[in-house]
């Protein structure tokens, strides 16, 4: 997430930090929501931009879908059964390549696994000096052997031209872009897991990513207004 904004960084490191040493045990769904709790400003997070709806705004903890893409792919490179997840409406050059992002906002769309290792399983997160993110799923290795397919991208489509809105809110002439714009695509890979005992558990990941629109504001010519004497 190299070149994010100071509140983007800043309320990563407080999930990455909630998360840290957390025990799943077995036979336990994990759920991202959940173990994350209340995320809002009395809990130390700040406001940066969220997807809700069609908009991109600022709200409390913007920037957690970077902590449930990291679980996700942590999950999925650990052989564990993925439970819930869903893409962001548009693809965000964070979470490239695209297909393999996954998307929170309480109470739902969230992050979930199931732990069927049949022992604990211990969740270590950390970031470093280059603004990675890491997580670290410790356990008992029971044999069983993953496979996963690169994302296929597919029905690429160009986003609508800009929208342009005239308003009052900025000085006329002005320009303030609120949204960018994003290609539409559909992605899917493959996942795989075998057993030692010879079971196969295969799930396939879909995305549907919309073709965003961008939106830029201007601001209003004033109108010349004259006075008459009655």
């Amino acid at each position: 997430f190299d070149g994010s904004p100071q509140n983007r960084r800043h309320n990563i490191k407080i999930g990455a930090d909630t998360l840290n040493g957390i025990l799943i045990p077995p036979g336990e769904e994990f759920s991202l929501v959940k173990a994350l709790g209340q995320i809002d400003g009395e809990h130390g997070y700040l406001p940066e931009l969220v997807i809700k709806g069609n908009r991109t705004i600022p709200e409390y903890g913007g920037g957690l879908c970077q902590i449930g893409t990291t679980l996700f792919r942590g999950a999925l490179s650990s052989g564990l059964p993925i439970t819930e997840r869903r893409a962001h409406s548009y693809r965000v050059r964070y979470y490239e390549p695209a297909g393999t992002d996954c998307t929170i906002y309480p109470p739902h769309p969230d992050c979930k696994f199931f732990n069927d290792t049949g022992s604990h399983i211990l969740l270590q997160t950390r970031m470093t000096d280059k603004d990675e993110l890491i997580f670290e799923f410790w356990g008992a290795k029971d044999g069983r052997k993953v496979t996963q397919t690169e994302p296929i991208i597919y029905d690429v489509a160009k986003p609508p031209s800009t929208l342009f809105v005239e308003t009052d809110d900025i000085p006329e002439g002005e320009k303030k872009c609120t949204e960018r714009a994003h290609d539409g695509a559909k992605t899917k890979f493959d996942y795989k897991v075998e057993y030692p005992d010879g079971t196969v558990k295969e799930q396939s990941f879909l995305s549907a990513y919309k073709p965003w629109q961008a939106v830029c504001l201007i601001g209003k010519k004033k109108t010349a207004t004259s006075e008459t004497d009655l």
